[in-house]
């Protein structure tokens, strides 16, 4: 018979089971939650400060600031920990931030933590921190330091910069290079008093911010200026939709001005369409009309039957010719034209009648050469990449219509590196924008430092990260077949359609285009056009590489009296800007403007 079990031994059971559930429970809060009470404790003795990194800026070539960091303040509250919200609310309004009243509404109406006013003055924000803490208000009202972007040249620049938003690039250079520009973002952890003040204490972990790196452009300001106001003026008298204007360094393909008309503000970035935050320059794709021309001349040059063609003469006095169904007009009546009549009359049907001589492959093969079908890449967001049709798909039509700039897309930028490709003798140079990255000049405390000097920043040496210089990527067609073409250009600016854009005592080379836009039917408008211009000067040793595009202008309708007059307003103020240089800091060889026009 089992004997019963004494209450003693049912003690010591109940008592060892309470002992090893407790053991348990301390093993469960030492192992397994010690992280959740750390952070308990951290939050009732102590406060993580976060520390913002300063935002590289952006420099043109000259070392000008594109954008600018300028300290400021954004206040956020927890109204639930406010243990008397009318004297919270006073306290605010003596700030400016709001009436009284208004804000009194604010804080009974939330009941969660809240950002009460962003971009705050940073010296008004620094007097109510301590305020806020004299008055016991700190716990739940939280003044943080920052930085807001500024932007100093407004639309000037806005299509290259770009802006930020939440501490974010959004458009632009801010966009594309965010990672480089934003810098990391450090922490410091402080200790708190007995009525919650924070204090830095040397023993307790923190994390330095890195600011971010510089970039420096290689646009100029004052031939960014120049190209926004002849834009400006143009759009104005043609009361065109809009305008772009690239310059280029014809000796090493650095990108001296790139501008767009109308721009936008990036300080109100959201008071704009979102289609305007993009450089039309090298995102908008468009057929590029009689400028594209270029190929054609340069795949007759480099034709094994160059001999024979260059020699030939192209009958176009009937005005047109016929492909099947189809008609090519000219605008003009052009009669019998030799190979440079072509060109510097701007024939379409004797484009035509010349393409039905050239090998599509080898057209192809040189447009390519020419960096047409390919962005170019410098650095930009939403740039375009255009379109040429491949040689199986080019009957004859399709290349007739190739050959004068029709079924083939492009953007400004292609086209200028095009026309550079000339300037250098054939060689093809990569534009490019960026010149360098950089370490920081100095970064300044009074944000990091936040509330104590014992928390400023280092100041790193002034280092260049990387450095990007002139590319010659290939050499696209011969010097000879380059020459050649200068000779042609030259012509096409002294006796074709580009007369209104020579400059005086400078030989110009370059060429117009008129470019029809596409109707919703598919079928091409007697009405809206795209024109441009695209040359170079002076001729024998080019400094500036030009391409000016007017889109849809109502009082003209050709490139010759749209484009034009803007290339030769650059080209004069270039010139003008140059010796004005050459002044400030003694003679310049090879200055533009002593020569004559050839």
């Amino acid at each position: 018979m089992r004997q019963p079990i004494s209450r003693t031994k049912v003690l010591i059971a109940a008592a060892a089971a309470a002992w090893a559930g407790l053991l348990v429970f301390l093993g469960y809060i030492q192992l397994g939650r010690w992280k959740y009470y750390e952070r308990e404790a951290t939050g009732q003795h102590g406060e993580t400060l976060e520390l913002h990194a300063t935002r590289g800026r952006v420099y043109d070539a000259a070392g000008r600031p594109l954008t600018l960091n300028r300290s400021c303040c954004s206040i956020r509250i927890l109204p639930q920990w406010a243990r008397d919200k009318d004297t919270l609310a006073a306290i605010l309004a003596q700030f400016g931030l709001a009436e009284r009243k208004a804000i009194a509404r604010e804080l009974y109406r939330r009941e969660r933590l809240f950002w009460f006013r962003r971009d705050v003055d940073y010296a008004a924000g620094d007097s109510l921190r301590r305020v806020l803490v004299e008055r016991q208000f700190s716990n739940c009202t939280y003044v943080e330091d920052q930085y807001a972007r500024v932007y100093p040249h407004g639309e000037l620049c806005a299509n290259v910069v770009g802006f930020t938003g939440d501490d974010r690039g959004r458009a632009g250079l801010e966009f594309e290079y965010d990672s480089v520009l934003s810098g990391r973002g450090g922490w410091v952890q402080l200790q708190k008093d007995a009525i919650g003040r924070a204090f830095p204490y040397p023993s307790f972990p923190q994390r330095r911010p890195v600011p971010g790196l510089d970039i420096h452009l290689t646009l100029d300001l004052d031939v960014q200026q120049i190209c926004y106001d002849a834009l400006e003026q143009r759009v104005a008298e043609s009361r065109a939709l809009g305008g772009s204007a690239i310059v280029l360094d014809a000796t090493k393909g650095s990108i001296l001005g790139l501008a767009d008309y109308p721009g936008f503000d990036p300080m109100r970035y959201s008071a704009y369409p979102r289609e305007t935050y993009k450089s039309a320059a090298l995102s908008d794709q468009f057929e590029p009309g009689s400028s594209f021309k270029l190929v054609t001349c340069a795949a007759a040059l480099e034709s094994p039957d160059a001999g024979r063609l260059t020699h030939e003469s192209f009958d176009v006095s009937s005005g047109f010719i016929e492909i099947g169904k189809y008609k090519i007009r000219d605008v003009h009546p052009n009669g019998v034209l030799d190979f440079p009549g072509l060109f510097i009359k701007s024939s379409n049907p004797g484009c035509a009648l010349l393409s039905m001589q050239l090998s599509p492959e080898r057209y192809y093969e040189l447009a390519r050469a020419l960096g047409f079908g390919n962005a170019v890449g410098i650095g930009l967001p939403n740039e375009g990449s255009g379109r040429i049709d491949p040689p199986r798909k080019l009957n004859r039509l399709r290349f007739a219509n190739i050959a004068f700039g029709q079924g083939v897309t492009v953007t400004l930028l292609q086209l200028a590196a095009a026309y550079l490709c000339v300037a250098n003798d054939g060689a093809y140079l990569r534009p490019y924008l960026i010149e360098s990255v950089r370490q920081p000049q100095a970064s300044s405390p009074r944000s990091q430092a936040s509330r104590s000097g014992l928390l400023a920043c280092l100041r790193p040496a002034r280092v260049t990260l990387k450095r990007f210089s002139p590319s010659r990527l290939r050499q696209a067609i011969s010097t000879e077949t380059a020459r050649r073409i200068k000779d042609i250009l030259e012509r096409a600016v002294t006796e074709g359609t580009g007369e209104l854009a020579q400059i005086d005592g400078v030989s110009v080379c370059g060429k117009t285009g008129t470019a029809q836009k596409v109707e919703p039917g598919g079928v091409y408008s007697k009405s809206r056009s795209r024109m441009t211009f695209i040359g170079f000067f002076p001729k024998e040793k080019p400094r500036y590489v030009v391409a000016v595009l007017i889109d849809e202008p109502k009082t003209e309708r050709f490139a010759g009296t749209a484009a034009c007059p803007v290339f030769k307003q650059i080209g004069e103020n270039l010139i003008l800007l140059e010796r004005m240089r050459s002044r400030e800091a003694g003679p310049v060889a090879g200055e533009v403007g002593r020569g004559t026009r050839g």
